[in-house]
Formats: C-alpha cells, structure tokens, sequence
C-alpha cells in the first residue's frame, strides 16, 4: 500500500482551536474524510488533549484567554509527539521563529479565503504522523523480537548450567554461588551494568568444559592415604 493511499484510508483525528466558529466549521468541512473536533476555548483543548489521543492539533496564534504559543507550551509539558500546526491572520504578529523552533511546531501557515496552502500542510504533516507510526510499529516489533530472543538466549544458559551442574554432583549449583560473587565484587568495581550482565554469563559459563569431560575422570575417586 502506498503512503497516500494509507494517508486517506487511515482515521486520523484532527483537533482544530480556533476563537472563531467560522474557521473551525469552514476546516471541518473541507477534512470531512477525517475525524475533526472543533473547541473555541483553548483551555478546554487542553484539558482533553491529556486524556484523549489526537493525531494532529490546528491551533489559531491570537486567542482568549491564552494565545496559541502558550497553548503549545501546556501541551508540549504532557505530549511531546503531537503534531501541530500553528495558524495566524495577522503576519505581523506572529510568534518569532526562534519560538516556534522551541516549542517544536512542525507547521505554520498564514490564514487567508483559501485553504489551498493550509490543505497541503496537512496532507504532508498526516504522511509524517504515518511514517512515525509506521516507524514505532517497526520498532515494538523489533523490541518484542529482541525479548523472545533474549529469553531463548537465557534458556539455553540455563539448560547449559544445568548440564555442568548434572555432570559433577560434588560442584553443584557451583557456577550460582561463582555468579553470585562475581557480580558483588563487580558492583564494588562500579561496573556498567552492561560489564555485569557479560560478567555473570562469563561466570555461569566457566566450568561449561565440564561438559566435554568423562564422567570417569569427573568423578574418579580420590587417593586415600
């Protein structure tokens, strides 16, 4: 599947701000193949921004009681993924860039009769919202993968412990009580815990020629004098 195919087919949700009614109805219709929520109160967008999931948040610069740069700093406090786009009608008085940058709006975008420019912009910052979804279901997967591979590593530890272990009798549970004292003389050493994790592998793993071993000569009995 193409990524516009998947921009228009996926049920993104759009929060749109703005004081005017006007330009909230006028966005709805024109992204009615998408999930749109209009709020003329910006307090009020932030309140359910921090217990609702939304794809992207439109937001108008100059509004009451709080303009749009200080709805971005309250929502960048609890939500630094979210993707915003940051309109003004007044060219002049909006936010410097320097701003914007800081507060990591992805987009911003002068009002005007059209919505031509506005469109666009949304249309790409919906492919970026795709490709980061897309990316993080990569990376679960690759996370999860990792888990399963490290419990099988871990798995095959224990069995190899157990197969030294089962050889000699005499030594048994003997490659624990190793690990065990390597990793606090480790920790006296402050090493990372990454040195830790090698270093009690190593220990569980030093008798493992055991293994290669005839029982006879394990277990041939001492000399009695």
């Amino acid at each position: 599947m193409r990524l516009k195919d998947s921009v228009q087919k996926e049920n993104f949700k759009i929060m749109v701000v703005d004081d005017e009614q006007g330009i909230i109805d006028s966005l709805s219709m024109f992204l009615n193949k998408y999930s749109v929520t209009g709020f003329t109160d910006p307090l009020e967008a932030i309140n359910t921004l921090k217990t609702e999931h939304y794809d992207m948040l439109i937001l108008d610069f100059l509004m009451m009681p709080i303009h749009g740069d200080k709805v971005v700093e309250e929502v960048r406090k609890f939500n630094k993924s979210l993707y915003i786009l940051l309109l003004t009608g007044h060219k002049d008085l909006a936010p410097p860039l320097d701003t914007i940058k800081r507060l990591d709006i992805q987009g911003y975008c002068e009002k005007s009769g059209r919505f031509d420019q506005l469109l666009l912009l949304i249309e790409s910052g919906l492919k970026s919202v795709m490709q980061m979804k897309i990316i993080a279901d990569i990376n679960e997967q690759l996370e999860e993968a990792n888990k399963q591979l490290k419990e099988a590593y871990y798995g095959t530890i224990e069995s190899l412990r157990l197969a030294v272990d089962a050889k000699d009798s005499y030594t048994k549970n003997h490659s624990d009580r190793v690990s065990y004292y390597s990793i606090l003389i480790g920790k006296q050493l402050n090493l990372s815990n990454e040195d830790l994790e090698t270093l009690k592998q190593g220990a569980l793993f030093h008798d493992i020629g055991k293994i290669g071993i005839p029982d006879a000569i394990l277990q041939k009995p001492r000399k009695t004098y």
